[in-house]
């Protein structure tokens, strides 16, 4: 009996330390994350297990192996050897207390993590460009070379045209209020300063990252009309591994 309340605390004691892992990193909220060549956004790290991990994203969730993420988010993990340490459906053997392995270190700062193989200037470089620049048609671009749409996101719909069905979204427009101060440019987008106009434009195969209603700041570029409304492009925040493939190089043509 003796032997099996002290395998009982030390079991309780490695979830307790799971659980504190978790709740760290569950705090950071990672713009895009790209997972076996599918995207995902506004992602939120959960609970580790045998070499899986809980992904919350702006759809949802999905549980995925460590070894499938970007480097930088093995190492955050704690996968740093690319492998689950046991097979999914192994039996646990709770082994003696002094000898558990132990729990990845939690980085002093919660931000998001470079890959230990990036040279400290492709990370800083990408941190501050990623501020200034966006993807748009597999190019890295300036926001300022795009025109700037703000207004409140409507129901995905579909529009038949000559060339055939086209999907997107409905984005009521909205201009700032004459009647307000200006806000700080982080407190811009509060609902209160806007106001809608009366127009409405397409957003040609964008997935919106929030709820239907939301007011969002987008920087898009003009293609055409579709069934009378201006119809746009719509550029997103590039990732880490986009930056990289985008960025000009120096002596190389782009």
């Amino acid at each position: 009996m003796a032997k099996r309340i002290k395998q009982m605390k030390q079991v309780f004691l490695m979830l307790m330390a799971g659980m504190a892992f978790c709740c760290v990193h569950a705090t950071e909220l990672i713009p895009s994350v790209t997972v076996d060549g599918k995207v995902y956004q506004n992602v939120r790290w959960g609970p580790v297990n045998q070499g899986r991990v809980v992904m919350f994203h702006s759809r949802g969730n999905a549980v995925v192996p460590l070894s499938s993420l970007p480097p930088e988010y093995q190492a955050l993990l704690g996968n740093q050897g690319g492998a689950p340490t046991a097979p999914v459906n192994s039996p646990v053997v709770v082994p003696p207390l002094p000898s558990a392995p132990a729990q990845p270190a939690r980085p002093s700062i919660i931000k998001p993590t470079r890959p230990s193989a990036v040279r400290d200037a492709d990370w800083e470089a990408y941190t501050e460009e990623r501020k200034t620049k966006v993807v748009l048609n597999n190019k890295l671009l300036n926001r300022t070379d795009l025109e700037t749409l703000v207004g409140y996101i409507g129901s995905p719909v579909r529009i038949f045209s000559n060339t055939g069905r086209v999907t997107g979204v409905m984005l009521e427009v909205a201009e700032m209020r004459a009647d307000v101060a200006q806000a700080a440019t982080g407190l811009q987008l509060r609902p209160n300063l806007w106001q809608r106009t009366g127009k409405v434009a397409f957003l040609r195969n964008y997935k919106p990252e929030g709820e239907i209603g939301i007011l969002v700041r987008l920087f898009v570029a003009r293609d055409g009309e579709m069934d009378g409304n201006p119809s746009y492009d719509v550029a997103k925040e590039p990732s880490f591994e986009q930056w990289k493939l985008l960025r000009p190089v120096a002596g190389l043509p782009r």
